[in-house]
């Protein structure tokens, strides 16, 4: 869990409070392109990597460098359809490239169209990274994630992070295919005996969530 949020200052916080001053739907996701913002956005940057020990915020994954190039500014909340929460503090997070492309634009709002942000994590679907701690949603073990709870299958589906044991065993075809267990089972049997009902357990819960 990220125990801090970003605050604004100065010229940063100049160039948010023009943006909060917009009628609400005059603002657009799209004002995160703006040249003008390229510094602010890498202060938010920098502040959530450091904030979050340098881990992705859905992998849990530690990504060994703060290269910038090697993280992305995250809206929790997608920014395309829900550009009033373009900068509150708490729908900003550090990701890798990947699970924030995975993740994209996908609804992780229970009640959508939400005009103030949600203030626990009983409003989200997604294990969120201000309200959640990762362990309890979901168990990680290496390139295996288990899911402990419907939030953590509802993460491990939307961040597609079976791509971790994939990549591991070079497997070609879904997850989801049954040869895929008993090759995680291969791959694991010295390290992890329970790897094979750990994948089984996220094949049969990951199907396309509501």
């Amino acid at each position: 869990m990220i125990n801090a949020a970003v605050t604004y200052a100065d010229a940063d916080k100049d160039l948010v409070d023009a943006f909060e001053a917009l009628p609400r739907e005059s603002k657009s996701g799209d004002y995160w392109s703006e040249d003008a913002l390229k510094a602010l956005k890498g202060r938010i940057k920098s502040f959530y990597i450091a904030a979050q020990g340098s881990r992705c915020c859905y992998c849990d994954r530690h990504q060994g460098t703060e290269n910038h190039r090697a993280w992305d500014v995250e809206h929790i909340v997608d920014r395309a359809k829900y550009a009033w929460f373009l900068f509150t503090p708490r729908n900003l997070a550090a990701a890798c490239p990947d699970c924030n492309l995975a993740k994209s634009e996908t609804e992780v709002l229970k009640t959508r169209g939400r005009k103030t942000y949600p203030s626990s994590s009983a409003d989200f679907k997604i294990v969120h990274p201000h309200f959640d701690q990762f362990n309890d949603h979901i168990f990680h073990y290496r390139h295996v994630y288990i899911p402990k709870t419907p939030k953590g299958s509802f993460t491990i589906y939307t961040c597609k992070l079976l791509r971790f044991a994939e990549k591991y065993i070079d497997w070609q075809n879904s997850a989801a295919d049954t040869r895929f267990e008993a090759e995680v089972n291969a791959a694991f049997d010295s390290e992890l005996p329970m790897a094979v009902a750990a994948v089984n357990s996220i094949a049969n819960q990951l199907s396309q969530p509501d």
